[in-house]
């Protein structure tokens, strides 16, 4: 089974101060084991010059996305060559197309990662001859989340 992935895209405010939060998550995520962080996207237009800063860099397991994350974001010369590089990708229509939709000092982060806890739970819940009945993202468990095991018992059940 492939376990599934979770697009996440986040939207900053000109004046967001990053300060290597976000590539000290990514770090944390790597490090747990339960997801993997399969690409990130940043697009950021500079609030002084207008120009589009980017970095795409894709995993798909490979290693760490944390290295070149700290290069973006600590080293000058590094960012400007990997927002060049973002720039002439294939998907780089994409990039131009977000960092122009931003308002200078804006930024987006794009994150895809794959739970890799999925895969586990699903084969063990295969070898022990169950299967999946539902399966959601909810935000905060409430009583609609009851409400929503009950219906995927019943559907089961066919009725």
């Amino acid at each position: 089974m492939t376990a599934p992935a979770h697009l996440l895209v986040y939207g900053f405010s000109p004046g967001a101060e990053f300060e290597g939060r976000l590539v000290g998550a990514i770090e944390r995520i790597e490090r747990g084991g339960t997801l993997r962080v399969l690409e990130v996207l940043f697009v950021m237009r500079d609030a002084a010059s207008g120009e589009v800063v980017a970095t795409h860099p894709q995993g798909r397991g490979e290693g760490s996305l944390v290295a070149p994350l700290l290069g973006f974001r600590l080293d000058p010369a590094e960012r400007s060559r990997m927002s060049e590089q973002a720039l002439r990708a294939d998907d780089s229509d994409v990039v131009r197309r977000l960092g122009e939709a931003l308002e200078p000092g804006a930024a987006v982060a794009a994150v895809l990662v794959e739970h890799r806890w999925v895969a586990a739970l699903e084969d063990a819940v295969a070898r022990t001859g169950g299967r999946l009945l539902a399966g959601e993202l909810v935000g905060e468990p409430d009583a609609g989340t009851a409400d929503m095991v009950l219906e995927a018992v019943r559907g089961a059940r066919g009725g």
